[in-house]
């Protein structure tokens, strides 16, 4: 039987974890809704890739259907000025 294969956008960001001051990587999968975040940017593609095989078989387990992206949505980032006041966060 043929397998069937489909690819998922992710979005990684390098942020902070939530109570501590310590960074890390966060990864999110918007058409699955499903997320994880881990220590290093390698870390993080290997924990989301194995929660996505998860997800995917839990979906399949209970009978539901699977969301396929038919087309990718686009990234993008733009440039803007920030208001001379501002309490700017890293």
């Amino acid at each position: 039987m043929k397998q069937k294969v489909a690819n998922y956008t992710v979005v990684i960001k390098k942020e902070k974890r939530i109570g501590t001051n310590k960074g890390c990587y966060s990864a999110y999968v918007p058409i699955l809704e499903v997320a994880t975040e881990a220590d290093t940017f390698e870390q993080v593609q290997k924990e989301i890739k194995s929660l996505v095989a998860f997800h995917l078989e839990s979906l399949t387990e209970e009978g539901e259907k699977i969301p396929i992206e038919i087309d990718h949505p686009v990234l993008t980032s733009f440039e803007t000025e920030i208001p001379k006041n501002a309490h700017l966060t890293f």
